[in-house]
């Protein structure tokens, strides 16, 4: 999409620069991504397979074993017995349901509109976030380059409605299209498109009013893709220290249930 723009643009070698700029930090954050959950996804399937062993194997010879001593198990020990007995079902359920989800939802926005459809997404919590900086990137980034390029407005927008790659930007190169011919301003179009950030909507109340639309736009594009980067990176800071705090707890869940029973039964003894 960013070539098409820009052969309607002539900045050819801007627009590949910037596509690389792109596609690199895109590589970045999957590597970044890919190293944080390496080891803890490692750390997970070994504790849901230590949790099998004990479902299966030990707890089960622990309790003939306190019974043919005559024993009660302690109260800790039967919690933690409980827990590791219901934390893989409940993950296999959240597992399932989660899938679930996800295939249900994808077979409905499909079928959807483009505008309804990233309207939906838009309104996510958490990943709406992304959705709209990243279309509010691509879009100030694009229709600033036209604008720039000598292209009038309405020309501008005759290109995101002939480009073939985004049906939301054709969608929304119509709507706007319409609501100029209407008399409506820019910045009151973009308010009720729900895909785009509030900053992107004062930027273009600013830009509409001294004349330096494009500008505003072209320099909006480049602070998005810096506040995705720096959202990223404080999602992926988040992410590890949960995933390894979690582990934590059930390795030493584990550990309880394997010595505790041990040690009560030396007591005994």
């Amino acid at each position: 999409m960013h070539l098409f723009f820009a052969e309607q643009s002539g900045e050819i070698g801007q627009a590949l620069s910037e596509t690389a700029s792109l596609m690199k930090h895109r590589e970045n954050q999957k590597k970044k991504l890919l190293t944080i959950l390496q080891y803890p996804l490692f750390l997970i399937l070994l504790f849901l397979f230590v949790s099998a062993i004990l479902n299966l194997y030990l707890l089960p010879r622990m309790t003939r074993l306190y019974e043919a001593v005559g024993n009660e198990q302690s109260e800790m020990i039967i919690i933690a017995q409980s827990a590791f007995r219901i934390i893989p079902v409940l993950s296999l359920i959240l597992i399932a349901v989660t899938f679930s989800i996800t295939i249900i939802t994808g077979f409905i926005l499909i079928k959807k509109q483009p505008l309804e459809r990233w309207k939906v997404l838009s309104a996510l919590p958490g990943a709406g976030f992304y959705f709209r900086h990243y279309h509010s990137y691509l879009f100030s980034r694009e229709a600033s380059m036209l604008l720039k390029s000598g292209c009038s407005f309405q020309q501008m927008l005759q290109t995101f409605i002939e480009q073939p790659y985004r049906p939301l930007f054709k969608e929304i190169g119509r709507f706007l299209n319409d609501e100029l011919e209407r008399g409506q301003s820019i910045y009151h179009t973009l308010l009720s498109l729900p895909y785009f950030t509030e900053d992107m909507l004062r930027i273009t109340q600013h830009g509409e009013m001294n004349g330096n639309l494009e500008k505003e736009w072209g320099f909006y594009s480049k602070y998005c893709l810096t506040a995705l980067e720096e959202k990223s990176g404080r999602y992926f800071n988040f992410l590890q220290p949960v995933i390894f705090t979690f582990i934590g707890f059930a390795v030493v869940g584990a550990y309880l249930i394997i010595l505790l029973p041990v040690f009560n039964l030396l007591q005994n003894i």
